[in-house]
């Protein structure tokens, strides 16, 4: 799989699919979604799902790929690849940070980046 950038996330997620050779009733089942939310989410009308980080996990793919399209280079992929791991903790933190408000996130976002230790 090319890890190109690729803009909009309706056009990565079809990409994926396409890649593993996945139906939407097949891909929303591996994440825990269904297959509507698949079809929403390739037809543009949902900005950012909250199974982005777990499809990246499941299919180990970079997370940073699937969720901002950037292109990711042969040396940092599997670097990348391997930060997908992700314990219960910190998928439970993920889908609450995605259920919540696009506003809120940018919030808590700055907030978490002021307390960063230097």
């Amino acid at each position: 799989m090319n890890f190109d950038r690729i803009p909009k996330l309706s056009d990565r997620l079809k990409y994926i699919r396409a890649s593993f050779d996945l139906s939407q009733v097949e891909l929303g089942d591996m994440v825990g979604t269904t297959q509507q939310a698949i079809q929403q989410a390739e037809m543009g009308k949902a900005r950012q799902p909250r199974y982005l980080h777990k499809l990246a996990q499941v299919l180990e793919i970079p997370v940073d790929w699937v969720i901002f399209g950037e292109a990711v280079s042969d040396d940092s992929k599997n670097k990348r690849v391997a930060t997908n791991v992700l314990n219960d903790k910190s998928m439970d933190v993920l889908d609450s940070f995605y259920a919540m408000p696009k506003k809120d996130q940018e919030l808590l976002y700055e907030l978490m980046k002021s307390r960063q230790k230097k």
